[in-house]
């Protein structure tokens, strides 16, 4: 029920297709840093070749980190897979639940609007480092992905704008990892997340106390992860 490929950077778009024809079972395929695959691969795992392999419909975890091949038509895949008389329709993976993208180059706003427009039921996302990622996917996030208990946008193109179309509707997330960079950044997730358990505030330079104190007060935080040190409840100003 898991595979972990990370790092086997020999893996082909062959090598997926006969994943999703002898593997359907699978629960976790972790594919990070295969820079072989293509979106012709990611179709393997999402059922697009029916008449070569079933795919791996009921993956809950697929990790592509750092496929620099990888584009918004993998998402698109992903998202609506492709029914049996060969017409588009909602997607054959409802089971996934956790999608790592991280450092996948190439993913754009326009991915994420496939994700959201799909009828994925994610909990988990990871796009940090993806510097195509911006203001735009933030309000798809919020139409479509408010279901997401994890999300982690560090080094995306986000501005405070952004941020405030996001949190009003994404009252269920409990972890965030995120580069703030606006003025507004703090009083936004103390006002609307305040369920959150953990926050990660990877590379932010622009930290002040008053910032710092609103954070440490949500009710639920257990752990803050500035990058370089970390404040635990039992830590809390």
């Amino acid at each position: 029920e898991v595979l972990e490929l990370g790092g086997c950077s020999n893996i082909t778009n062959t090598g997926l297709l006969l994943i999703a024809w002898g593997l359907q079972r699978l629960k976790s395929l972790n594919l990070r840093s295969c820079r072989h695959l293509s979106d012709v691969g990611i179709g393997h795992l999402a059922g697009m070749t029916r008449s070569a392999a079933e795919g791996c419909l009921g993956l809950e975890q697929l990790t592509l980190q750092d496929c620099q091949k990888l584009s918004d038509l993998s998402l698109k895949h992903l998202a609506r897979g492709l029914g049996r008389a060969g017409l588009l329709h909602l997607s054959h993976m409802s089971s996934l639940r956790s999608l790592n993208l991280r450092s996948c180059d190439n993913i754009s706003d326009t991915g994420i609007m496939h994700l959201a427009m799909g009828s994925l039921r994610l909990s988990g996302l990871d796009v940090s480092f993806c510097d195509k990622v911006g203001d735009q996917s933030l309000a798809y996030i919020a139409q479509g992905l408010d279901g997401l208990r994890s999300l982690s946008l560090c080094s995306c193109h986000i501005s405070d704008e952004g941020i405030n179309r996001m949190v009003r509707q994404m009252h269920g997330l409990r972890t965030l990892n995120i580069c703030p960079w606006g003025r507004i950044f703090f009083w936004l997730i103390a006002e609307h997340l305040s369920q959150l358990t953990g926050i990660g505030l990877y590379g932010c330079t622009r930290i002040t106390k008053r910032g710092l104190e609103r954070i440490t007060q949500l009710p639920c935080l257990k752990v803050l992860n500035l990058g370089l040190w970390e404040m635990t409840e039992s830590e809390k100003v």
